[in-house]
């Protein structure tokens, strides 16, 4: 009996000496943060999460905005009880009811002009800001790890001298949204307040200009027959009315002499004028039967059309991407390579090339270009989300070369293999 009520001394001794070390929210429970959890059973994220992203490249803007799963919930239903996870039924009612209420939260501005935008749908994905992974379909994610984002896109200027951005659509509990604005190789980080709900961001020559277009080896002109077309004339025009003056049997005026005479010193005085070329057939364009030669060729061409893909409007694609590809290639090779060039799932995000390399295997001659066997690698990156996506991808194809309008154009496109890296 003795040795028990020692050892309840003992355990009360070592409480009271705890409670008079530790600090007192060690030892309580908060709970003014348990009441105000609807659902107490949920593990909900404590901190909510609001965070802004601006990306800016050459032709386009980018808003992107992640928010807790909790507060999306919050703003489609203020009395809906909180799951422990979202499954993909509630992702797809959660979805479905925040885009009817985003219309309005995001304006852009280049030059005072308010820029059109694309909203894309919104997307929920797990993680932090900054860390975050894309959901597979039908995948279960638990509540405290959901966020939902938000994305609009804006076609501007390739280098517009400053952006504004206007935001009407939720903030953290402090009123305020952070954002950090992407550039380049910097970013730099902002904040926009609910009593002046806007940033403008200004160039000043930061944002890089957009990569040029390769050049593209030319044709070699082909062999042309020059012809003096005022000479031709007029000597035609003098035989007609000297024949004309024979059959109606007439003499020709002051005898054959001066007429002859005017008629070689007209010819000589038009030589010059109304000059015009015709080419000789079969003498253009070149036979390209070295791998090297073709090479040289095919990399600019299949550079160009990656490169086409830094517009964001369809029309400004097309256009780019015609200098390097003709017929019904053209349409084929927009709809592959946009789908290539954009991210997994329901996101949207497209990558841009920044490194591109192509190697000529064997090459073929046809009637007015070449065949080639080669292989590619193009390596792209995009900002999502706040972090850097990168993917390779490799092609091996049999790619068709001919002139076109004295240009070289890609007309045919056979991909055998196509990899991710």
């Amino acid at each position: 009996m003795e040795e028990t009520v020692g050892a309840v001394k003992i355990t009360l001794l070592i409480y009271l000496l705890l409670t008079a070390l530790l600090p007192a929210q060690l030892l309580e429970l908060d709970a003014a943060r348990i009441l105000s959890q609807p659902n107490r059973s949920a593990p909900v994220v404590v901190q909510p999460i609001a965070q802004g992203y601006l990306y800016l490249e050459p032709h386009q803007a980018r808003v992107e905005a992640l928010f807790d799963a909790s507060t999306v919930m919050r703003l489609v239903d203020a009395q809906a009880t909180l799951p422990s996870t979202l499954s993909a039924e509630t992702q797809k009612k959660l979805i479905e009811g925040i885009t009817s209420q985003t219309e309005g939260w995001c304006r852009l501005l280049t030059g005072g002009s308010v820029v059109p935008g694309t909203a894309l749908a919104p997307a929920i994905v797990r993680g932090k800001p900054g860390a975050t992974l894309p959901l597979e379909d039908g995948a279960t994610v638990p509540l405290a790890e959901a966020m939902v984002g938000f994305t609009w896109e804006f076609p501007t200027p390739p280098l517009p001298d400053e952006i504004t951005l206007e935001w009407h659509g939720p903030m953290s509990t402090a009123k305020a949204l952070p954002v950090r604005i992407f550039f380049g190789k910097t970013s730099e980080a902002v904040e926009i307040f609910a009593d002046f709900p806007r940033l403008t961001w200004k160039n000043q020559g930061r944002l890089p200009r957009p990569a040029p277009l390769a050049q593209i080896p030319g044709i070699p002109p082909g062999k042309s027959l020059r012809l003096p077309l005022a000479s031709i004339a007029w000597f035609l025009g003098c035989l007609a009315f000297y024949l004309t003056l024979k059959l109606r049997g007439h003499r020709l005026p002051g005898g054959a002499a001066p007429f002859i005479g005017a008629w070689l010193l007209g010819a000589v005085l038009t030589w010059p004028m109304l000059r015009i070329s015709l080419p000789i057939p079969g003498t253009g364009g070149v036979q390209v039967t070295e791998t090297t030669t073709a090479e040289a060729i095919l990399t600019p061409l299949l550079r160009n059309a990656y490169r086409a893909f830094d517009q964001r409007s369809e029309s400004a694609i097309y256009d780019v991407l015609a200098r390097s590809v003709d017929g019904e290639l053209l349409r084929k090779l927009y709809l592959e390579t946009i789908q290539a060039l954009t991210l997994e799932g329901r996101e949207g995000t497209r990558v841009t090339i920044t490194e591109f390399d192509a190697t000529v295997a064997s090459v073929k001659p046809t009637d007015t270009g070449f065949t080639a066997d080669c292989q590619w690698t193009a390596l792209g990156t995009v900002g999502h989300w706040g972090h850097a996506h990168t993917r390779v991808n490799r092609y091996t194809a049999e790619v068709t070369v001919s002139p076109v309008a004295g240009e070289w154009k890609m007309t045919a496109l056979q991909v055998r293999e196509a990899r991710r890296l």
